[in-house]
């Protein structure tokens, strides 16, 4: 006679059946769902009472490299696209207020920060950082101005994605009673 093994845990023994869908299963999945249920009738999507799975929040430094990644890529996605239009002249102000509202809004929506605190200050200034980059990306790749040039056709650009950035990333005002 062979053995009953568990229909989730193939190399595990089952000590006993599922009370939702009558397979075998095995001590593990029997101390992770006491009131019924297993691995496999879990997710066909059955009524069985689902195991409780402990999961931490993630800690401030986690919450600031999702910001930084977030941030990075429409960094330089939108800093190719702020190359296209150095010089310019409505759009070369348009392309870094767009940058910043872009980095600020992908860095706050990824890290998923609460309105007020220490940790939305920290993901504000990350953003205006990433914004800063990317228009310097764009005069990079463009190649008319220097990225540390002190000439108001880059200083303007820099301070247009920096303040998009920062006041895309503002906590709303508080309502007055």
């Amino acid at each position: 006679m062979v053995p009953v093994r568990c229909a989730a845990h193939p190399g595990r023994p089952a000590v006993d059946v599922c009370p939702v869908c009558s397979r075998p299963r095995c001590g593990v999945d029997q101390a992770a769902a006491p009131a019924g249920g297993c691995p496999v009738c879990l997710r066909a999507g059955s009524a069985g009472v689902r195991p409780t799975r402990l999961r931490r929040p993630p800690g401030r430094l986690e919450l600031l490299v999702r910001g930084a990644l977030a941030a990075n890529v429409a960094a330089v996605a939108w800093g190719y696209v702020t190359a296209e239009y150095v010089g310019s002249q409505p759009f070369q102000y348009l392309s870094p207020a767009i940058l910043g509202v872009l980095c600020g809004g992908a860095a706050t929506a990824a890290a998923g920060t609460p309105l007020r605190g220490v940790l939305s200050d920290r993901v504000r200034v990350l953003s205006v950082v990433y914004a800063l980059l990317g228009a310097a990306l764009g005069f990079v790749l463009e190649g008319t101005y220097a990225a540390l040039s002190t000439s108001p056709d880059v200083l303007v650009p820099y301070a247009i994605a920096a303040a998009a950035a920062w006041l895309w990333t503002a906590p709303p005002r508080r309502a007055r009673s």
